[in-house]
């Protein structure tokens, strides 16, 4: 047996556990009692009602408990006020802020700010005094940032995130204003292909599904694009979520990965669990899959439908790196050798095919989990199909029928 990629905490008491590391023996055994030098984690009072704290100690079991004693005897400890300069840098104060919001703000935001931070706020503004920045130098660098970045969606993350800093700037009064409040960016260009617009035919996407060479990969390809699942739905799907006879897949989870390693369970990006009708095609695939990875292959029944090397969930890079293959396989990229379409431009395939074929705009914002049908017009009107102008278009081929609101208004008020 291998070693796990996580070790084991032994429960030794209440408020007492041994931290085995993966290359101690005990994280695979999972026996109690035995010897190793591996430390102890104590739980005791945190700083604020209701929260705790993890206190590392490296002697003995009976020295861990006598720590642990002396902790609790203290009690609760004040809060912790690191002395700050009264004169913060923008490097300092993101790295007060990333400290202090860390365990208020969901894990997917603090590792987004945090990159937008290290990757261009830092090398521009991390050395300038916080005090000293005005509304011209944050402009001067929106300006250098549009010049460099390779997309608006980048820009515009990245200027939220330097807004979210300095707002705790203002609240911890190193300054009286936002600079970066009600910054003005440029137009975005609406003749350019949107992501949204980069969808796959009916013909290519067969060609995807054909370029599929396990079951594994090809149920998960067209979870995406045929019931719209996001990323990390497709990843937190289990089995016990599946009724395969009812053709229906219940969507209750959304798996975001922080780290290399951390993977959180979440709800999903409304809030809520949906219902998501599935082909007969896809539920037989999904049946036999089920057949190939949990009875013939011993995956748990309750477990993932497509799960990890560890049995959990997958890592958030395994749908990509497996779809973007399939891409290459089937041919589907451009002249400049760019894929034709994401994984998230699955769910947007399924989103445009199923408007196309006619579904209610009601219907198609329902099976994707959007907040409101409005949403879904919003994301999907520009991508009808251009013949269904004609219906439009079609009103004026006969002049002695057509009338116009006014007219039709006028004729209802006359019958009253």
């Amino acid at each position: 047996m291998t070693s796990p990629r996580r070790g084991w905490r032994e429960r030794i008491e209440p408020g007492l556990y041994r931290v085995h590391t993966t290359k101690c023996p005990r994280s695979v055994d999972h026996r109690s009692g035995g010897r190793c030098s591996c430390p102890f984690s104590i739980v005791t009072p945190g700083t604020h009602a209701g929260t705790t704290r993890l206190v590392r100690h490296d002697g003995p079991v009976t020295a861990a408990r006598a720590e642990r004693r002396r902790l609790m005897a203290e009690g609760r400890p004040p809060p912790a006020s690191p002395a700050h300069p009264e004169n913060p840098s923008v490097r300092d104060l993101a790295t007060q802020y990333l400290t202090t919001r860390d365990q208020i703000l969901a894990p997917n935001t603090i590792a987004n700010i945090a990159t937008d931070y290290r990757l261009r706020i830092d090398p521009m503004l991390g050395a300038a005094q916080v005090q000293q920045l005005s509304r011209e130098t944050i402009e001067l660098f929106v300006a250098r940032l549009v010049r460099t970045s390779t997309s608006r969606r980048m820009v515009v993350g990245t200027l939220a995130s330097l807004r979210a800093i300095l707002s705790a700037a203002v609240d911890w009064g190193y300054i009286d204003a936002n600079p970066a409040a009600r910054l003005r960016l440029p137009v975005p260009e609406h003749h350019e292909t949107q992501s949204v617009e980069r969808v796959l035919g009916r013909d290519e996407l067969a060609r995807l599904v054909q370029a599929c060479h396990t079951l594994r990969i090809e149920t998960l390809i067209r979870m995406g694009a045929e019931a719209g699942l996001r990323r990390g739905e497709v990843i937190g799907l289990r089995w016990d979520d599946v009724d395969l006879p009812a053709r229906r897949v219940t969507v209750r989870r959304n798996v975001v990965q922080v780290r290399a390693v951390d993977k959180l369970e979440r709800t999903t990006k409304g809030r809520r669990s949906r219902r998501v009708a599935i082909s007969p095609s896809l539920a037989a695939r999904l049946g036999e899959w089920f057949a190939e990875s949990v009875v013939a292959g011993g995956a748990a029944a309750t477990g993932p439908v497509w799960p990890g090397r560890d049995g959990g969930p997958m890592d958030a890079g395994s749908p990509r790196a497996r779809h973007s293959r399939a891409l290459r396989r089937a041919g589907l990229v451009d002249n400049d050798g760019r894929e034709l379409v994401t994984f998230h431009g699955l769910r947007h395939t399924a989103g445009s095919s199923m408007l196309a074929a006619g579904v209610p705009l009601i219907v198609v914002s329902r099976q994707l989990g959007h907040a409101s049908p409005h949403v879904t017009a919003q994301v999907y009107a520009h991508l009808l199909s251009d013949a269904q102008l004609d219906d439009a278009a079609r009103v004026f081929d006969n002049p002695e029928t057509t009338q116009t609101l006014r007219d039709t208004l006028r004729e209802s008020s006359g019958d009253d």
